[in-house]
């Protein structure tokens, strides 16, 4: 508590807008977009994309992601313990122990998905989003294979002028600290962006604290008025402790606890549980437009993650070296009435990974057990036409060819044994239409998903290959509503969707905790998704308000899955809610001080294929407070300001679960969430 006194009685803030000003002063409609090469308006896009941009950030913590996600409809974000992250969209975290698989995610454009298939999400710092595009289902042929969809991030903001120097300093419940800073120097066109990040913390559980380093550059610069080039590269150091899965038994009794021993394994304690991992990437993007209607497109990237972790089972070692490109070409075609846009491009990756495990001897590596040698490949083309007839109707057609490869050479027998997935190229056609009614938009569209096993759920923590895995495929059809009603006062976003997917991958997890992979044969994937804003026709100088609401709907189940002499047909898909509603609202006051109040019900959730254990349905309340307390003007004329901000999440105290352990043998499901916990900070900028 002293901590949160501290950061309650100083701080200082510099920058030229009102840090408070959180409400929505750019409207939705004119939100663009990236989603589908060319930038559009979000209005008028025809696809499910969802923005959780700086106006939903701005409500809750800024050490966390997970509840700004977790409000957008179709989304889920878990974290079984802080740093170790999972991210669903549509429910495709079914195949996830752990970071983000079935998704492909993209920062500034340059691809983060390794050819493994395995994106770390957990890697960035929570301030290096701005925005972050969540493309739900698989409609995102541009983006490579998945079934689950695509997430677009950019950083932060590069208006120069605007905000060229920023720092904020947090702390709160369970030992958290976390201090973010940003420099923005040089003009629209040519500019560098440094971003430093630190954030540690003890945990609510035993065994489950966490440090994290981050740090990036950006460079972007206009060679010529039709040629740019652009930078990035950036170093994540990562640590963090697993505490295990829990019993209903245990997490009824002690929630904070972590996995004591059992049978022939010792607890998360003794085996010193924890993951270490290190992440570099450095990338070149170049684009050139020699003329009003051509655009080219090139970035070449390199990454490289090297992880530790020392487990119940055994203690891995893993480095994965990998490098890519990606080309792009858009054609605009003049019409005398309408447009035709064409894009057409590729992607291309490789990895050189190592995967060495060791027995565990009190958190100390031991004897090797086996030693593997990885090469993924990762191969995508794609094309795609855009034809509006007039400000009207929008026509899209697209399609994608997939091929995905890993071989496996097993280095620690004689002979060597090598095995090489197959079967893993697929087309992924798309196709929507998209008619526009005064103020609103009604869109359909059929797209066919396909996402291969990754690399980690060939070769999963069992260090047993999985030779059998295939991949899962699917048809998704979708209708869809934007924009706005009630004589717009009312932003509407609204889709049904049927995905029914086959060979559906998910997971089981061994007595260790040790996780494999099966396919599920089909399941039947129907939902409805909503996501609403309420905009006043008048606010009041000193008063302004919003509300807001989102609700999902994904009743999932199994069509057809027999696994030996079990038959789970019919039943309902572990780990997804049926039904989770977030809403909140908005408020402003005398244009210096913030009031965000935050609520989200998540419906019960099962934890077996069985479904003979689920997790109790819960409710989450969080308020935040922001208030502007000094204003500074520069000899220059620019402004500064020092503002505060604090607030509380899980304010019903509410115990839960927030990353389940999906199949656990012997019913460790449980990994609790923190109860009641308090957060204050100070930012400059």
């Amino acid at each position: 508590m002293n901590l949160l006194l501290l950061f309650t009685t100083i701080g200082i803030q510099m920058n030229e807008l009102p840090a408070t000003d959180t409400l929505p002063r750019t409207q939705l409609d004119s939100v663009m977009v990236q989603g589908f090469v060319q930038r559009s308006p979000l209005a008028s896009v025809p696809a499910a994309i969802s923005i959780a941009g700086s106006t939903e950030w701005n409500r809750y913590s800024p050490g966390s992601s997970i509840a700004a996600m977790n409000a957008l409809p179709g989304v889920r974000m878990e974290e079984r313990s802080p740093g170790s992250y999972r991210m669903a969209i549509r429910g495709s975290s079914l195949r996830s122990p752990f970071g983000v698989r079935n998704v492909r995610f993209y920062y500034e454009q340059f691809p983060i998905t390794d050819p493994g298939g395995n994106t770390y999400l957990n890697l960035f710092a929570p301030a290096a989003f701005e925005q972050m595009e969540v493309l739900r289902g698989p409609a995102a042929s541009v983006y490579g294979a998945g079934s689950g969809g695509a997430l677009l991030a950019t950083g932060s903001s590069k208006v120069i002028g605007t905000i060229p120097f920023r720092v904020t300093v947090l702390g709160g419940s369970n030992g958290l600290f976390q201090a973010d800073a940003q420099v923005l120097t040089g003009t629209t066109d040519k500019y560098n962006r440094i971003q430093l990040h630190h954030q540690q913390a003890s945990g609510y559980r035993e065994h489950s604290s966490m440090r994290r380093n981050f740090i990036s550059w950006q460079n972007k610069q206009a060679i010529t008025e039709n040629y740019k080039i652009s930078t990035l590269v950036l170093y994540s150091d990562l640590e963090y402790q697993t505490p295990g899965g829990l019993t209903l038994a245990q997490y009824q009794a002690d929630p904070k606890q972590a996995r004591p021993a059992g049978g022939p394994f010792p607890s998360a304690q003794d085996a010193k549980a924890t993951i270490y991992q290190q992440s570099f990437y450095g990338g070149v993007q170049q684009v050139y437009t020699p003329f009003t209607r051509l655009r080219l497109e090139a970035t070449l990237y390199g990454m490289y993650n090297r992880i530790t972790n020392p487990t119940i089972r055994n203690f891995e070692r893993r480095t994965e070296p990998s490098f890519g490109t990606r080309a792009l070409i858009g054609y605009t075609v003049p019409l005398s009435s309408g447009s035709l846009d064409f894009s057409a491009g590729a992607e291309w990756q490789k990895g050189y990974y190592q995967v060495n495990v060791f027995g565990n001897r009190g958190g100390e590596q031991d004897t090797l057990q086996s030693s593997d040698a990885l090469t993924p490949v990762n191969a995508l083309v794609f094309g795609q036409a855009q034809w509006k007839p007039d400000s009207n109707w929008e026509i899209s057609a697209g399609i994608s060819f997939n091929n995905n490869t890993i071989r496996i050479i097993r280095e620690s027998v004689v002979p060597n044994y090598a095995f090489t997935s197959s079967g893993q190229a697929e087309w992924a056609p798309r196709i929507s239409i998209a008619r526009k009614l005064n103020t609103f938009t009604v869109y359909a569209l059929a797209a066919k998903g396909f996402s291969p096993p990754t690399s980690s759920e060939l070769l999963p923590s069992t260090s047993v290959i999985n030779t059998n895995l295939q991949a899962e495929y699917g048809w998704n059809y979708e209708l869809g509503f934007r924009g706005r009603v009630a004589k717009q006062r009312i932003w509407l976003d609204a889709n049904i969707f049927y995905f029914q997917l086959k060979d559906a991958i998910v997971q089981r997890r061994d007595a260790s905790g040790a996780d494999f992979f099966t396919n599920a044969g089909s399941t039947r994937q129907w939902g409805i998704e909503l996501a609403s804003r309420y905009s006043p026709l008048k606010q009041h100088p000193n008063f302004s308000w919003q509300p807001w609401f989102s609700y999902t709907y994904h009743p999932f189940q199994y069509r057809d899955f027999t696994q030996i002499e079990a038959d789970y047909s019919g039943n309902r898909i572990p780990g997804i809610a049926r039904q989770t509603v977030a809403a909140g609202l908005d408020l402003q006051v005398f244009q210096k001080a913030d009031i965000h109040l935050t609520y989200q019900y998540v419906d019960p959730i099962f934890l077996n294929d069985a479904n003979s254990a689920k997790a109790k349905a819960y409710q989450l309340v969080g308020a935040k407070l922001g208030a502007v307390l000094y204003k500074m003007t520069s000899k220059k004329g620019n402004t500064g300001a020092i503002s505060w901000f604090a607030g509380a999440d899980n304010l019903l105290n509410q115990n839960y679960s927030l990353g389940n352990d999906i199949n656990a043998v012997g019913g460790r499901y449980y990994n609790a969430a923190a109860r009641r916990n308090y957060f204050t900070g100070i930012r400059v900028q």
